[in-house]
């Protein structure tokens, strides 16, 4: 059977659901609706929507067929008037299946919640924040490895859940991969790997000329992102939402920091977002493969999406949001967790580690630009979960369209983008303020920055001398002649 493209809205009072399926026999249709089910069947296409709440079939329902677009347009009731229906536009989120009916008689659920809709939803998020609240970002915890004498291959990807993928990696153009045997590598293998090359391939004379001559660079950091005007809109109209109220502006908790409380804000909030899923990333959330995880180390798994979007965000800045051909090479290469198959336990490793292949490895090597590049992935992290989807589908198109390196969609991107759909909010909320009050010092980077610097100040400074010296000798030269 194949699964149509659609799209997916909502009003107050009902759900409208757009279904392409051209030269068909509309009379042929079969419609199922049944508590947060929908289900659409017409040879050869088939539909099964879950919605995050129920809809039911009334008078106000119905379906229409337009043969000139070859598209069915269907509206049905939600069952309670006024409830809105969040992650509509997470295409892959609503194919997932919640579990099917084994035998003819009902299975109870292992545990069975009482109470209303709004009741369960809001005992739901207090479990949810409470889930975010136990992150502890800065305890070190011991990572699930296969280091064991038991296993016989290694374990890496998304998840830990793949091998076999680098086993002629030698023979490839891989210039992502550190790794010299990934087939027989273990957690501590590789770090030690990724460590031992940086250190060998840190470039200080290119540190030393980026540093002085840094004029591109700042022009660089100089650049507004998508998500940084995302962000700013989504600020301003929170902002005029309270001037509009001024009772509750008058009772909100000021942030002694001045941050903005970002806490309900939602990229959702007006039609006007700049981050809408085009129908390019919308085909491509279709055809995810519908996946329910069950994660070995979910922290490590929020802490390897930190480095990705580290790597993603340094080439979006340096190409001003316009990939090139070397933009899947330069995200690979800043990613430890792509470059090296690292894993993390605290996000000071995360970003340690990002920062120095930042600094050794792409065409830019600035620590200015690195601190920019972290306030980019803050951003994304602000924005939450869409925004995050939006770059690893960027990520994965830039992949998925290399002859060598859409190895690293199969074992990461496309995990991430099925999982990133059902992440925790919260969890992603203290992420970005652990992100937000984060600074990597220079010493913590292991090379002497500092004393490169004073040297390349002091370069400048002796040749804007020699310039100065030879201006002068040349003025002198032409008075006399």
């Amino acid at each position: 059977m194949i699964t149509p493209t659609f799209k997916v809205g909502q009003d107050n009072d009902s759900v409208s659901i757009t279904i392409n399926t051209p030269y068909v026999r509309a009379q042929d249709v079969d419609l199922y609706v049944e508590g947060s089910e929908f289900r659409f069947y017409l040879r050869p296409y088939f539909l099964r929507l879950h919605f995050p709440g129920n809809i039911i079939e009334d008078d106000s329902s119905k379906a229409v067929y337009d043969p000139s677009a070859g598209q069915f347009s269907i509206r049905i009731a939600k069952e309670t008037k006024g409830q809105h229906f969040p992650d509509l536009d997470l295409l892959t989120k609503l194919l997932a299946r919640t579990g099917e009916k084994t035998s003819k008689e009902p299975k109870k659920p292992l545990i069975e919640v009482i109470g209303s809709d709004e009741q369960n939803n809001a005992a739901l998020n207090e479990v949810e924040i409470q889930d975010a609240i136990d992150f502890n970002w800065e305890l070190p915890q011991d990572v699930p490895s296969a280091d064991d004498k038991l296993s016989i291959t290694a374990q890496y990807g998304f998840n830990n859940q793949y091998n076999g993928y680098f086993t002629h990696v030698h023979e490839t153009m891989n210039e992502i991969n550190e790794i010299s045997e990934p087939e027989k590598s273990t957690i501590a293998s590789r770090h030690e790997q990724r460590t031992v090359s940086e250190n060998s391939r840190f470039d200080e004379d290119h540190y030393c000329m980026d540093f002085v001559n840094n004029e591109e660079i700042k022009e660089l950091c100089r650049f507004k992102t998508i998500y940084a005007k995302e962000l700013k809109r989504v600020q301003k109209n929170k902002n005029n939402e309270g001037l509009n109220n001024p009772l509750i502006q008058e009772i909100r908790p000021v942030d002694s920091s001045g941050d903005q409380d970002m806490d309900k804000l939602s990229i959702e909030d007006t039609k006007d977002t700049f981050l809408k899923f085009t129908s390019r990333e919308e085909e491509v959330m279709r055809n995810l493969p519908n996946k329910e995880y069950l994660l070995t180390y979910e922290k490590g798994t929020y802490l390897g999406l930190v480095d990705l979007m580290f790597a993603y965000s340094y080439n979006y800045r340096v190409t001003e949001g316009d990939n090139n051909v070397e933009s899947a090479w330069c995200i690979g290469k800043i990613s430890p967790t792509l470059s090296s198959l690292e894993q993390f336990t605290v996000p000071k490793d995360v970003l340690i580690s990002s920062y120095r292949r930042a600094l050794t490895y792409p065409l830019y090597r600035s620590l200015y630009l690195c601190e920019k590049v972290l306030s980019d992935v803050y951003i994304l992290f602000k924005l939450g979960k869409r925004a995050i989807l939006k770059a690893l589908l960027d990520m994965k198109s830039l992949f998925d369209h290399h002859d060598v390196y859409y190895v690293y969609s199969k074992i990461f991107l496309d995990d991430y983008c099925v999982w990133i759909q059902h992440a925790n909010d919260n969890v992603l909320k203290t992420l970005a303020h652990e992100l937000h009050h984060f600074k990597v010092e220079k010493n913590e980077l292991g090379w002497n920055l500092e004393e490169l610097e004073e040297i390349a100040e002091q370069m400048r400074d002796m040749e804007g001398r020699m310039d100065q010296d030879s201006e002068q000798d040349m003025q002198r030269a032409e008075m006399i002649f």
